[in-house]
């Protein structure tokens, strides 16, 4: 990651989870400056915006956000590294394989361990999907968006290759940051007859109807989100970037 995508990333995806436009002040690229100059990995970096901007947006539902700056998220980056550089240097037990966590189910999940090994394998096999996804030809479209993700991803598990045995918890957190960066991007790819014939299906869905009567709005509202976000990873035969979702 050079050093103006680290800067330009954190910009983008502040201004994302913010929910509304902002210029990044001048202070702010400084305290981009002093991450980056720190050694904070631009997934952990992101991963403390979204711990911060989650909490914010938990106490206050206005939906829009009235933080100003990213000083706001440096003390969740900064607790976030933290947790990322123990992981780095407390993991022996869990790298001999004493501490396994359920994949492909839930985080408690009994009937498959996995560890390390498995993390990279799972890993290797969402990288080789978006390789794959790029090598197709798109005519008059950028694939900038997914190469973006793409780096990422690889950064993500350079440095699992590189330390102990990461923090399921937020190695989660961060694929679920480029899970949704990817899922928007091939949303745009889709032309307005799929996105009708997706609609269509969501209203005929019995589940979703069921749902529409007894969930929350909110929630019905993501679990809706989370059905379109299904049928265009199918469109484009891309798995979630997930450790805990078949």
């Amino acid at each position: 990651m050079n050093y103006y995508n680290y800067f330009t990333e954190i910009e983008d995806y502040f201004v994302k989870r913010r929910g509304k436009h902002l210029l990044v002040s001048p202070m702010d690229w400084h305290l981009i400056a002093s991450w980056r100059n720190a050694g904070v990995p631009l997934n952990v970096a992101l991963r403390g915006i979204d711990i911060a901007m989650d909490g914010y947006f938990a106490r206050h539902t206005h939906g829009v956000s009235k933080v100003n700056s990213l000083c706001y998220c440096h003390d969740a980056v900064m607790e976030a590294y933290a947790g990322y550089l123990e992981s780095r240097v407390g993991g022996a037990s869990a790298e001999s394989g004493s501490a396994t966590t359920g994949i492909a189910g839930s985080p408690d999940s009994s009937e498959e361990e996995f560890g390390k090994d498995a993390i990279l394998a799972f890993l290797s096999e969402k990288i080789s999907e978006i390789e794959s996804l790029l090598a197709k030809q798109y005519e008059c479209q950028s694939t900038e968006n997914i190469e973006r993700v793409l780096l990422m991803l690889r950064e993500i598990a350079l440095n699992v290759q590189n330390g102990s045995m990461p923090d399921t918890e937020a190695l989660e957190r961060d694929l679920g940051i480029l899970d949704n960066l990817l899922c928007e991007e091939l949303w745009l790819r889709l032309n307005t007859e799929e996105k009708d014939a997706f609609e269509k299906e969501a209203k005929n869905d019995a589940t979703l109807r069921i749902y529409k009567k007894q969930l929350p709005k909110e929630s019905y509202v993501k679990m809706r989100e989370n059905f379109f976000r299904d049928k265009t990873r199918k469109k484009f035969q891309i798995g979630e970037l997930s450790l805990f979702r078949i």
